[in-house]
């Protein structure tokens, strides 16, 4: 394997191995040994990556943000789309260490660092922009603002994942935000698109509730 080659490969390692520990014990409690430990590379590997465990964080956040999260779904419909992307970010949270390590470095962040919004950006604008679309389609009603309504889902997913998260290590996400959208549906979506959404998120997703 090429130097190149290796020194991705380790650098993946240590932020897979890091975001493991970040996810099970959050950022205060995550010591840096255990992440070279988890990560099972040299400590002076890991020292030639990343100078400290802040900078380990920032890494593992950073990770996700250059991924984008795209909708698996072939609906036609920008409001579907937009409630079957809080059931693909729920996916990724039940399944991808990474994506959830970020998300819980995201919400402790004012213990390592500040003014870190790039997750939360990138949410608002996808949000957003589906929302506008679902507006121009005639699907979200005329006296709404797509971004106001973006903050209200982005706002409300991050808390009914962390209700999930302890309540149940997200085996209920998907079944909370099912209730949440037949909830909120009504008071956003015009008559004649309310009919037509489906709140568990479109077939093509391939969920099953809180399986």
């Amino acid at each position: 394997m090429a130097r190149q080659e290796r020194a991705i490969e380790t650098r993946k390692r240590l932020l897979v191995g890091a975001a493991e520990v970040f996810d099970e014990r959050g950022y205060a409690a995550a010591s840096i040994n255990e992440i070279q430990e988890r990560s099972g590379v040299t400590k002076g590997a890991m020292y030639f990556h990343f100078a400290s465990k802040e900078e380990i964080a920032k890494g593992v956040m950073t990770a996700q943000t250059e991924v984008p999260v795209e909708v698996r779904s072939p609906s036609a419909s920008p409001m579907q789309q937009a409630i079957d992307l809080t059931h693909e970010l729920a996916r990724r949270l039940r399944t991808d260490v990474l994506f959830r390590a970020s998300i819980r470095l995201t919400v402790e962040r004012g213990t390592f660092q500040t003014n870190d919004s790039d997750m939360y950006d990138w949410w608002l604008r996808a949000f957003s922009r589906e929302l506008a679309r679902a507006q121009g389609a005639g699907e979200l009603r005329k006296e709404l603002a797509p971004e106001d309504v973006a903050a209200s889902v982005v706002g409300s997913f991050t808390g009914i994942q962390m209700l999930s998260h302890v309540t149940s290590a997200h085996r209920d996400l998907h079944d909370r935000l099912t209730n949440w959208w037949e909830q909120i549906l009504p008071g956003i979506a015009t008559p004649e698109a309310l009919g037509t959404l489906l709140p568990a998120g479109s077939p093509g997703l391939g969920l099953s509730g809180g399986a």
